[in-house]
C-alpha cells in the first residue's frame, strides 16, 4: 500500500498517536501524516473528521478515528502485517488487552498531568495508577510483549504508555516501573518511540518540569 493511499491527522503529544504510528510502523505500511486543520476540534478539521478527534486515518474517502478501530480495520482489509493473533481466544485476550491500556491504564497516568511543573501528586492518584500497573503486571503472560512472542495490537498501546510513564516517573519522583525496554528495543518501533520520547519531554519542560 502506497503513501498515498494513507492519510494520518496526528498530533506529536498525543499518545494514541504514537500508538497508531507503532502500529503502521509494524505493519510496514506507509502512510502521509498531516496535523489537524484548523487545531485539534476545529471546526475545519470537523468538516474532515467529525469527531474533531486523534488519530483519525483517511483511505480513499473513508474516515476513521479511534486508534483500535484504525488498527483493526487495517488488519481486517489485509493491509500490512496483522496485529493481531490468529485464533479467536487470542485476539479476544489481544483486544481485552489493548482495552485495559486503552482505558484504564493510560487515564490512570494522564491524570497525573495537571501535576508536571506543578504540584506533588496526590497519593490517591498516585496509587491507582499502581493498581493498574499491578493489574497489568498479573495480565501479562512470560513473554516480553502482551502479545506473545511478538508485537500486537495491545503492545502498541503499552509501548506509548510506557514512554509517558517514564517521563512521568522522572519528572514527577514517582517509583513506576520501567516498561519501556522492549518497544525501545524493537528495531521497527524503537525509531517512533524515541522520537515520542523526546516529545513529551519537550512537552514537560515547557510545563516548567525539570525534565
Amino acid at each position: 500500500m502506497a503513501a498515498t493511499d494513507l492519510t494520518l491527522y496526528a498530533t506529536p503529544v498525543s499518545v494514541y498517536c504514537c500508538k497508531v504510528r507503532v502500529g503502521l510502523a509494524l505493519k510496514g505500511l506507509d502512510w502521509t501524516e498531516l496535523p489537524p486543520p484548523g487545531g485539534y476540534g476545529s471546526a475545519e478539521y470537523r468538516e474532515i473528521v467529525p469527531q474533531g478527534t486523534v488519530p483519525a486515518l483517511v483511505q480513499e474517502g473513508f474516515v476513521l478515528a479511534e486508534s483500535d478501530a484504525i488498527l483493526e480495520y487495517l488488519d481486517e482489509i489485509g493491509a500490512g502485517a496483522p496485529l493481531l493473533p490468529g485464533t479467536p481466544r487470542a485476539r479476544a485476550r489481544a483486544r481485552a488487552l489493548s482495552r485495559f491500556v486503552d482505558t484504564r491504564l493510560e487515564p490512570a497516568a494522564r491524570a497525573l498531568f495537571a501535576f508536571v511543573g506543578g504540584a506533588p501528586v496526590p497519593g490517591d492518584r498516585r496509587d491507582a495508577l499502581l493498581r493498574h500497573l499491578d493489574t497489568l503486571s498479573a495480565l501479562a503472560g512470560p513473554g516480553p510483549y502482551l502479545g506473545g512472542d511478538g508485537p500486537a495490537l495491545p503492545d502498541c498501546g503499552l509501548f506509548a504508555v510506557a514512554e509517558v510513564l517514564a517521563m512521568l516517573g522522572r519528572v514527577l519522583r514517582l517509583p513506576l516501573p520501567d516498561l519501556t525496554g522492549p518497544g525501545r528495543a524493537h528495531p521497527v518501533a524503537g525509531p517512533h518511540l524515541r522520537t515520542y520520547a523526546g516529545v513529551l519531554t519537550d512537552w514537560a519542560k515547557g510545563k516548567g518540569a525539570a525534565a
